[in-house]
């Protein structure tokens, strides 16, 4: 998305940075600010289907998301 500035007579034009979070950097800040908990696969695995309904699809690519990775630092990886 470009932003358009004015100055003086000019127009001036510059592209907006997307930044991506790296998984080492956002598991390491959150564990500063949020308090450990122990939780099972099972745990995770019946949260996210009370979360989206029952549908397995849903809930394996809730599970294998970008967000589970960084909320648990472990990348979760569903076969079959």
């Amino acid at each position: 998305m470009a932003k358009t500035q004015r100055s003086g007579g000019q127009v001036i034009r510059r592209k907006a940075r997307q930044v991506k979070a790296t998984t080492a950097r956002a598991v390491s800040g959150a564990g500063k600010h949020a308090r450990q908990v122990q939780v099972t696969l099972g745990d995770l695995i019946a949260a996210a289907f009370d979360t989206v309904g029952g549908e397995v699809k849903k809930v394996k690519q809730v599970m294998s998301s970008t967000d589970m990775t960084l909320a648990t630092g472990k990348h979760i990886v569903f076969v079959g």
